[in-house]
């Protein structure tokens, strides 16, 4: 796999690399144009200390004991074919539809125990890091970094390039936000997929938005399922557009394993 070569190409992309030198930086700055800035005033940085041993720590305590025990007793998860990730390459990119603020637990809780404690999970910079303590406490629970959703998309897919490299599975949705339906998958995912040569890893949660549906939160228990597919590797020659599609269709043709 390319992970150094991909991180690179996606950071000049982002117009952020240096000229030489294999990591990328861990934060990026606010850039200012006139009055406009790209990232929100408000927007905090990554909490990178939670990924350290203390931080990792306290998250399994607390997905342990209350995070994923609340997901459970909220969702009532039947998981398809985890099993199989046992024999998948790591790290990867995991890549889930999306309908609820729910799908993450509910996916991380799904994921074999060796799988969880080394994904990181890819959070809407304008939704979790406007405010300090929504900060940390969504990198607490779920093991986040800051991704941009608009113009500087780019940055977060360099960011996301980096925790590939050095070994971390990366959740992001391909879709860009929740209930987009078909329409709503972007071709992000794919980039970064191309870029590094890290293999998809297609899943399928149904039933979510049910039980939290957007705009409302916690609304119901309800059933739901959490189907993982076989990776996807990257082909030679493959376009972002093709490869955002053959990821839309392997997590339709889920819906025939449940």
């Amino acid at each position: 796999m390319r992970f150094a070569a991909g991180g690179q190409r996606l950071e000049r992309l982002a117009g952020t690399a240096p000229a030489h030198g294999p990591r990328a930086p861990r934060r990026w700055p606010t850039i200012r144009a006139g009055t406009e800035q790209a990232w929100p005033a408000a927007e905090v940085g990554d909490a990178e200390w939670l990924r350290g041993p203390l931080g990792s720590a306290a998250r399994e305590v607390v997905q342990q004991g209350l995070l994923f025990p609340a997901t459970r007793w909220a969702a009532s998860p039947r998981i398809v074919g985890a099993a199989d990730l046992a024999h998948a390459p790591q790290p990867a990119i995991l890549a889930p539809n999306h309908a609820s603020d729910i799908d993450t637990p509910l996916v991380l809780l799904a994921l074999p125990r060796a799988w969880c404690s080394r994904t990181v999970v890819g959070a809407a910079a304008d939704r979790f890091y406007r405010r300090h303590r929504i900060a940390v406490a969504t990198g607490l629970l779920f093991n986040t970094f800051p991704f941009d959703r608009g113009g500087g998309q780019r940055r977060g897919l360099a960011t996301a390039a980096t925790h590939l490299r050095e070994g971390r599975n990366v959740l992001l949705y391909p879709q860009g936000t929740r209930e987009a339906g078909a329409e709503g998958y972007r071709r992000g995912v794919a980039d970064l997929a191309l870029a590094t040569g890290a293999p998809l890893i297609p899943i399928q949660v149904t039933g979510s938005a049910l039980v939290m549906p957007k705009g409302r939160g916690l609304d119901r228990r309800a059933r739901t399922t959490v189907t993982f597919g076989r990776p996807l590797a990257p082909a030679h020659g493959e376009t972002p557009s093709e490869l955002t599609a053959r990821l839309e269709a392997a997590i339709a043709a889920l819906e025939r394993r449940r």
